[in-house]
């Protein structure tokens, strides 16, 4: 697929995600299923099914379905961020969806009056006064941007990390299964299914060495290497446990008379995200995959088998890391590339929006990106404030600590309430900190900032470099 074409399609669903997120939720908008939300070839998302909205959710039983402020998925994410990891990508999304949400807020009493003009229409969900309120409480029209910039954040975050979302999903898809045969060999992160006459016959498949990753925890991918019937050059795919444990039970129930061997040589008890486990899988799956291609032509080279070993748009983003001997094949390179890793850990650039109003200076903590690794992973950031001179550290202001990323976002505020003219002779003293829980919090960079040298009556958004300054 040609790059511009991708990067043009993630682009157009970065910012329509962004608009998705901010007009169902400023609407209201129920029945959230990911039935109801569509996407254009070209990367442009879009919602239909307009029959829940004003915050009428859709109900099972007695339980609400929707949940959450809006739906943000982590497959949603993973497209805006270009891969697994949070990126500044990420930062320009939430940036989009607060910028929006208060250029929305700026014409609160439009959206008021159009739907009191609507009351009288026979909308059974808009035919009270009362049932403006949602829009008038979604709104915040007493908050200031800055309060509304916060909120929504913490709206992204409250959604992308929701299982609630996801029970949803699995409940909708449930109530509309056929159970039909076709739709049991349907892999469910496959969106389409392909086949040995589209793909190429495949001529041997091993794994090639393991990786782990975060989302909302730490999780391993294995890596499988692929050559095909005629072609010298091999083809990389990345797969969950769990993905591999889909494809062996549909095998199951497409082919019984086969008598399929048990995925795990024994079961597995307590945890399974950790090396050891990963390294005891990924012996079973290279046996597994040896199994699976000795198997009759009926099986080995069946739609399901072709459809899990094509490669996903996903998996042509990780295999140019494999291409690079960025993907590590084995536990003693991983070990040696972490090792090489652990210098150079300061560095990178924090937002600040800085501004002085109401006897008080107030610092927006937007975003920090490019941060340093910490033992080859990636750092627990937070960020800490001083006003100095201040002997006593009684100026002290820190934010929350961001899990897990080299590119955190906070939007947190940050109030010093003194007077003008002593606001005016202190200097902003800012330092990014990895929080440890079994050693000491690593600094990660700082930055000075004389404060005499900005017009505080206006707000300053800027980013500032984070050095060295010991």
């Amino acid at each position: 697929m040609n790059v511009f074409v991708v990067a043009r399609a993630v682009e157009n669903f970065t910012y329509s995600c962004a608009g998705y997120c901010v007009a169902t939720y400023v609407l209201g908008i129920g029945d959230r299923h990911n039935d109801n939300i569509m996407v254009t070839k070209t990367g442009h998302m879009f919602h239909v099914d307009f029959g829940k909205f004003l915050g009428n959710a859709q109900m099972f039983g007695n339980i609400k379905r929707d949940r959450t402020p809006f739906v943000l998925t982590s497959d949603m994410a993973y497209v805006i961020n270009g891969g697994e990891k949070s990126s500044s990508r990420f930062q320009e999304f939430i940036d989009l969806c607060c910028e929006s949400f208060n250029l929305v807020r700026r014409h609160a009493n439009l959206f008021f009056n159009l739907f009191g003009l609507m009351l009288n229409t026979g909308i059974s969900q808009l035919s009270r006064a009362e049932d403006l309120k949602y829009v008038q409480n979604a709104l915040k029209p007493q908050a200031s941007d800055v309060e509304a910039t916060a909120m929504f954040t913490r709206m992204i975050e409250a959604s992308l990390g929701a299982k609630s979302t996801q029970i949803n999903f699995f409940f909708h898809n449930l109530a509309q299964m056929s159970f039909s045969a076709s739709s049991s060999t349907e892999l469910s992160f496959a969106p389409k299914r392909y086949s040995l006459a589209t793909d190429g016959k495949i001529t041997s498949a091993a794994v090639f060495g393991i990786q782990k990753r975060y989302e909302t925890e730490k999780y391993y991918v294995y890596i499988v290497r692929i050559l095909r019937e005629g072609s010298t050059v091999p083809t990389f795919i990345f797969r969950r446990y769990s993905e591999f444990e889909e494809l062996h039970d549909k095998l199951g129930l497409l082919y019984p008379q086969y008598g399929l061997p048990p995925l795990l040589s024994h079961r597995r008890v307590g945890r399974t995200h950790v090396k050891q486990v990963a390294e005891r899988r990924k012996k079973e799956l290279e046996r597994y995959l040896q199994w699976l291609f000795t198997m009759p032509p009926a099986v080995s080279q069946c739609d399901l088998v072709y459809t899990f070993f094509h490669p996903s748009l996903r998996d042509e983003k990780d295999a140019g890391q494999a291409g690079s001997d960025k993907v590590k094949a084995t536990p003693d390179e991983e070990e040696e590339a972490a090792t090489h890793s652990k210098g150079g850990q300061i560095g990178g650039q924090v937002k600040l929006a800085i501004q002085y109003r109401q006897g008080a200076l107030f610092i927006m903590v937007m975003h920090a990106k490019d941060l340093g690794s910490t033992d080859g992973g990636d750092p627990d950031p937070y960020v800490k404030t001083y006003l100095t001179p201040d002997p006593q550290k009684t100026t002290k202001r820190k934010t929350r600590v961001v899990r897990k990323t080299r590119n955190p976002t906070y939007n947190e505020m940050l109030v010093y309430k003194f007077p003008h003219h002593e606001i005016e002779r202190r200097n902003l003293h800012l330092t990014v900190w990895n929080s440890d829980l079994l050693k000491e919090n690593a600094f990660m960079g700082a930055t000075h900032i004389p404060l005499n040298t900005m017009d505080l009556s206006v707000e300053t958004v800027k980013w500032y470099h984070l050095e060295d300054l010991t």
